[in-house]
């Protein structure tokens, strides 16, 4: 492909260092090692903490982003929870590992240490192939199953690591090798994805022995960079540390010729690329970075989608059982972190506040208006349908769906008494679930729900619903417990705390990536309180809206145009519009209606429509 006349790579930016941590010291000998580690292999020693520390700030003034640990395997470290402890002082930090060291107690400290940073830790674990006897092939007799057992161990505390792999299918070794033979083996062991790297084989080591060396004729050339941008190359942005002083990358950290000096301000010099590695990289695009990984949701086997049944129903059955019992006698650990507005409560019995579970009733601040429909999720003993009640009027109506027969009960028996002294009947009371609400299509104005949707385990099935039954333009306003961080599996494993509004907690990034993706726009967080700590793990109150809206089959370009009368300089919407403030924007006719109603209306100018005939078709990219 390429003669030899290497070309120089120039340093962009120092975006990543990463640390050779324990040098080329590694409990397994991988007949595939590009650097040839090993339990004897002692060509770079170990980084001590105060060096890791010296380079750390040194990076720190060079403005670095994120660093990485390898090794031969980091976990043989003695003070390796020191160094990443450390490290997370400065960015995030991934650790490369073959897992197999990686236990319980392993897995516990990592996770304190990372509830305690303000940066993210990630975890990268190799695995030769899903297939047991295939990856002990190359990495050594019984790797596998301890491989997976560190996999467990990080998956029950809370992270959910890279799982990297090789890309032998160039070289015919593992022809059974797919990424559905991997998600089938990570959906076994409950990861809620599967996230997988490959990378391609570096030919050098004792890879160029099990393999082949390289041919001659695989080398870079200025040619190769016709059509390819030089600086997408990893060594534009990166270095590596070693006990022996600053290389350019880490596969060439035994190539004395991509040694760059002892310092990373040394280090900041291009490099030739000599090293028939490079023409690796250059041919498969690769980087060692984390950033190609690709995330798939796992898939389970009929028999493992019997179990997650099961698993749905014991959910269902024990908040059933726990709000049962909270119906009948008060709970003190589920009471309110946010109070009522008195004027709110006049009129409803005390019997029904003495079982008002939630975390901030959501019903002022969704500015219900006489006439509306009102839906409220998991309405237990009733306070939010009572509340909403007055405001929604004799020409509104809301309804009230719970799944507790208990709860129904006393939300009935005092449904007379509110409606008496209202003057007024609007209020009905359904049996059902979040999953699978009994209303049909388009037929509520407001949904709402206070602490409720994280008891479900399906809550894409609760927004999908949630969508359903609104009406265009219609919103829902909810409250609910959040996490800071992913919740880990023994949390989530723990019913009481299931039931507590805790283990089903998800983070307020993931909630807002799963409503956008159910089509749901002008989101707005209107509430934010710390709620507990629980194991380390921080909780937060929050009340958030949005609205729906389905794209029409009659969006086009119609001459309207919309000006943003400010404040702000500009602004931009759910679609990726922007519009600077005074200027007049030309809006297709989905575009111009959403702006028109709320949560936007009265932000913007909107003309009417100028061209009556047959507009300009909206592309799905526009709305």
């Amino acid at each position: 492909m390429c003669t030899i006349n290497a070309p120089k790579v120039g340093l962009k930016r120092l975006e990543t260092v990463w640390f050779q941590v324990t040098g080329t010291l590694c409990n397994l000998q991988c007949t595939h090692c590009f650097i040839s580690c090993g339990p004897k292999n002692k060509t770079h020693e170990m980084l001590t903490v105060d060096t890791v520390r010296w380079y750390l700030k040194e990076a720190s003034t060079l403005g670095v982003k994120e660093f990485y640990f390898t090794g031969g395997e980091p976990f043989l470290h003695p003070q390796i929870a020191d160094i990443i402890s450390e490290t997370l002082n400065y960015g995030p930090a991934t650790v490369l590992s073959n897992g197999t060291l990686i236990t319980d107690a392993v897995a516990q400290t990592f996770s304190q240490i990372s509830r305690n940073s303000k940066h993210k830790l990630e975890f990268r674990i190799s695995l030769e192939s899903p297939i047991e006897a295939e990856n002990d092939q190359i990495r050594g007799n019984g790797s596998f199953q301890r491989a997976v057992k560190g996999v467990q161990a990080l998956l029950y505390v809370g992270f959910n690591p890279i799982i990297t792999t090789d890309d032998w299918t160039k070289y015919g070794k593992f022809a059974k090798e797919t990424d559905a033979d991997f998600r089938s083996l990570i959906g076994t062991l409950r990861a809620p994805q599967l996230r997988l790297k490959k990378l391609p084989l570096v030919l050098l080591g004792r890879c160029a022995e099990l393999i082949r060396p390289y041919h001659e004729d695989e080398r870079v050339t200025g040619k190769c960079f016709d059509n390819f941008d030089i600086n997408n190359l990893q060594c534009a942005t990166s270095r590596i540390v070693t006990s022996k002083g600053v290389f350019v990358c880490p596969i060439l950290i035994n190539d004395t010729k991509a040694w760059m000096g002892w310092t990373l301000k040394e280090s900041l010099k291009p490099y030739t690329m000599e090293s028939p590695a490079c023409y690796t990289c250059r041919t498969s695009g690769l980087t060692c970075k984390n950033d190609d990984s690709v995330s798939y949701e796992t898939r389970l086997s009929q028999n493992d989608e019997e179990v997650k049944v099961i698993e749905k129903e014991t959910v269902r059955k024990s908040v059933n059982k726990f709000y049962s019992t909270a119906a009948a006698h008060t709970q003190k650990e589920l009471c309110c972190p946010t109070n009522y507005d008195s004027a709110d409560l006049s009129h409803i019995p005390q019997e029904v506040l003495n079982i008002s579970y939630g975390c901030g009733s959501p019903m002022t601040l969704a500015q219900i208006e006489s006439g509306e429909s009102v839906l409220d999720l998991g309405s237990g003993g009733g306070v939010d349908c009572f509340i909403a009640s007055k405001m929604a009027g004799d020409r509104g109506r809301v309804v009230g769906i719970d799944m507790t027969d208990q709860m129904l009960i006393r939300a009935n028996a005092s449904r007379e008494s509110v409606a008496k002294k209202l003057g007024f009947d609007n209020v009905l009371f359904i049996k059902g679930f979040l999953e699978e609400i009994p209303l049909t299509n388009e037929c509520i104005d407001v949904v709402t729900s206070n602490c409720v949707i994280n008891l479900s385990d399906q809550k894409e099935k609760v927004f999908r619903e949630i969508f359903r039954i609104l009406r265009k333009g219609g919103r829902f306003v909810i409250s609910d417990i959040f996490s800071e961080r992913d919740v880990p599996l023994f949390m989530k494993q723990n019913t009481k705390l299931w039931s507590e509004c805790i283990s089903g907690a998800i983070t307020e990034v993931e909630f807002v990536n799963k409503i956008k993706a159910m089509g749901f726009y002008g989101l707005e967080v209107i509430n934010r309180y710390p709620y507990k700590k629980v194991e380390g793990f921080q909780f937060y109150s929050i009340t958030i809206k949005a609205y729906k809206f389905n794209k029409s089959k009659e969006c086009e370009y119609k001459g309207q145009y919309a000006i943003y009368k400010g404040p702000f300089s500009f602004v931009s919407d759910d679609d990726g519009h922007t519009y600077p403030v005074g200027t007049p924007v030309e809006v297709c006719t989905d575009s111009a209606w959403k702006l028109s109603n709320p949560p936007y209306k009265g932000m913007f100018i909107v003309s009417d429509i100028q061209n009556l005939d047959v507009g300009k078709p909206c592309g799905p990219e526009c709305c």
